[in-house]
């Protein structure tokens, strides 16, 4: 786990928050892609810019935070 959780922090790069009136988005690099992620964002399912099964739980754009779920643990990346 501790070698997934070094996989993530080390290939996935949080760039930039944007908020819309619609939707909340994060910008990010991921294995050599850029572009958006949301609150909907499950890596595998919708989008290639996260680790497979990792899932969006929270972005705190006072914060500049983003919580991101993988393999059953909480990661809180900030910018």
């Amino acid at each position: 786990i501790k070698v997934k959780a070094n996989n993530l922090y080390s290939d996935f790069k949080l760039i930039g928050f944007l908020n819309t009136r619609i939707k909340k988005f994060v910008f990010v690099r991921y294995l050599g892609n850029e572009g958006t992620i949301t609150e909907e964002s499950i890596g595998g399912v919708n989008t290639n810019l996260l680790p497979n099964g990792a899932k969006v739980l929270n972005i705190d754009l006072k914060k500049l935070k983003l919580i991101v779920n993988f393999e059953d643990e909480n990661y809180i990346l900030e910018l």
